[in-house]
């Protein structure tokens, strides 16, 4: 029996995306990230907002799959933006390619099985950045701070940060990027008091990398048009080439929130230190 398209696609909306696969398009699963050489969190994230500009449709949220489903985007590359009303998790924007579905939805609308070479949805995994008021988990390293300009010293919106990090006792990286307000934070889970050493070691010094927006990126994420709007999508994830076309790497010093600032020396910046079980603010102030 054939079912009116109105009615399938209002079907669907009632149970979406946990009915995606029948006439759905795009699903996105945000999930926490935690280091490059970890795998992405298994708790859904609720709450977000997920949107691709100039579209009106806005996805359905399902608890126990955690996914945020779309049914209705026509097929083609777009793009979608992530973010966190409650400031949990940094924003975020990614690339797309939505597949051609309207055989899949024609042959459930005339009561038919769609055939076994029909395109599939497209399922993403999406890896969200803890924002500057991210709860730590009490016993957790992190580091946060403001990086601030060249001249005026100015809060810097969008630099990428990265710090060489230890987990298990295996070289690890975590990344992350300054907000709208300059403010970065790396929660550094992996890090753990060395007890092979008396007294055990709490502190450990670790390699800080920052790359900073060119002129014409930096003008359009502190513009009117906004933060989530310029970022780059999948910013992490760029090539070597795309990346060197819109961040430059500088020089910079660290100012402690307590204590002396750490200058560069010998050709190279200065290191951070890393404490476990406390938040420690670094700020990081670029050279003219």
């Amino acid at each position: 029996m054939a079912v009116p398209a109105e009615q399938l696609m209002t079907w669907a909306a009632g149970h979406a995306p946990d009915r995606i696969a029948a006439v759905g398009v795009l699903a996105l699963r945000p999930r926490r990230y935690f280091s490059d050489g970890v795998p992405l969190g298994l708790t859904p994230i609720p709450g977000l907002m997920v949107r691709v500009p100039d579209r009106e449709e806005r996805p359905v949220w399902h608890q126990s799959t955690g996914l945020y489903g779309f049914l209705r985007l026509p097929p083609g590359t777009v793009r979608v933006e992530v973010s966190d009303p409650a400031g949990r998790y940094l924003p975020q924007a990614l690339t797309a390619a939505v597949a051609n579905r309207q055989s899949v939805r024609a042959a459930l609308e005339a009561g038919d099985v769609p055939g076994a070479d029909a395109p599939r949805p497209l399922y993403l995994d999406v890896a969200l950045r803890p924002a500057i008021d991210f709860a730590v988990p009490p016993g957790t390293a992190a580091i946060w701070g403001v990086v601030r300009g060249r001249d005026d010293r100015r809060p810097v919106p969008g630099a990428l940060v990265g710090l060489d990090t230890i987990r298990t006792g295996v070289a690890d990286r975590v990344t992350s990027i300054s907000g709208p307000d300059g403010c970065y934070l790396l929660v550094l889970p992996g890090e753990a008091i060395d007890r092979g050493v008396a007294p055990p070691a709490r502190r450990f010094d670790r390699r800080l990398t920052v790359e900073v927006p060119r002129p014409p990126l930096a003008a359009a994420l502190a513009g009117s048009q906004g933060y989530l709007q310029a970022l780059p999508t999948d910013v992490f994830g760029l090539a070597d080439a795309d990346r060197n076309g819109l961040f430059q790497v500088p020089d910079f010093r660290l100012r402690p929130a307590v204590g002396a600032l750490r200058e560069p020396a010998n050709g190279r910046n200065p290191l951070t230190t890393v404490s476990i079980g406390e938040r420690v603010r670094w700020d990081i102030e670029l050279f003219p």
